[in-house]
């Protein structure tokens, strides 16, 4: 299969065109930009590591879309997600778009709707969904409530969708989003979200700014409490994520319901209002 990789600014076009080399697939890279520093001054590293795979690189989305079967959305800067979307979604072939789909929740709905009038099979998540440790818990039964404690860093004040989705995306697998009141507490070092669901139950995300790169969860049933982690470097998840995405662009259905993937991005959106009003 012929994959495009659009976004170099992000450390994932090199993972996981990696994983899909290793499969047989044939990877073609597109530069993309940011207006986000961090993720701008990646660019040219990130694109000298996929040069070094012998992965050539095409100068205009219309072209990547003409050669390729399908394309995974990497760009860090999701503000350019909507564009780069509009783009593929002409050639009706199936999108991954890497976390979060968009920056905001109507940018976001704007690409669902505009994947649904084309017929484009769309995809989006966090690889932390594949995690086997969220695997795990949500085989198991009666979990009335999930505490995340997670990485937090921030490209900007108030800025969840850059690795706030990720704490969000596991709650989302276990617990789903059905959440009706929301609170947030900070100071320099962390964040506390409080996560009021319909039927009562309370969930939270602690993130850290800074210093912490391991994510731990802890599930509660009546019976008991189950404390879960997804260590540091051990990203396993990339592979099941890459399993995930074959599979999406062979039967181009999205394993992660559409509503589930707004709902996401509305629940982020909701934490950054509250936050900000807080503050």
């Amino acid at each position: 299969m012929k994959i495009g990789m659009i976004g170099t600014d992000s450390t994932h076009a090199v993972a996981f065109s990696e994983r899909l080399q290793k499969k047989g697939h044939e990877l073609f890279a597109y530069r993309g930009g940011s207006t986000i520093e961090l993720s701008r001054n990646r660019i040219e590293r990130v694109s000298a590591e996929l040069r070094k795979k012998k992965i050539p690189f095409i100068t205009t989305l219309q072209e990547l879309a003409d050669i390729c079967d399908a394309f995974i959305i990497t760009s860090v800067d999701a503000s350019q997600h909507f564009e780069q979307f509009a783009d593929l979604a002409v050639s009706e072939k199936p999108v991954f778009v890497d976390k979060p789909l968009a920056q905001n929740y109507e940018q976001a709905s704007s690409i669902v709707e505009h994947a649904n009038e084309r017929g484009t099979p769309l995809m989006s998540c966090s690889a932390l969904r594949f995690a086997e440790e969220i695997q795990l818990a949500k085989s198991k039964k009666g979990i009335e409530a999930v505490d995340i404690i997670t990485p937090l860093p921030m490209l900007q004040e108030f800025d969840y969708y850059y690795y706030g989705i990720h704490a969000v995306e596991m709650i989302s697998a276990i617990k789903g989003t059905s959440v009706k009141d929301i609170a947030v507490t900070f100071n320099d070092q962390q964040h506390f979200i409080k996560l009021i669901f319909h039927d009562g139950t309370v969930s939270s995300i602690r993130g850290y700014l800074q210093h912490r790169h391991s994510f731990h969860f802890v599930t509660h049933t009546q019976q008991q409490s189950e404390w879960f982690e997804i260590a540091e470097g051990d990203v396993r998840f990339y592979d099941r994520l890459i399993d995930a995405m074959e599979q999406f662009f062979i039967e181009k259905k999205s394993l992660i319901d559409q509503t589930d993937t707004l709902q996401t991005i509305k629940l982020l959106d909701q934490i950054k209002y509250t936050a900000s009003t807080t503050y």
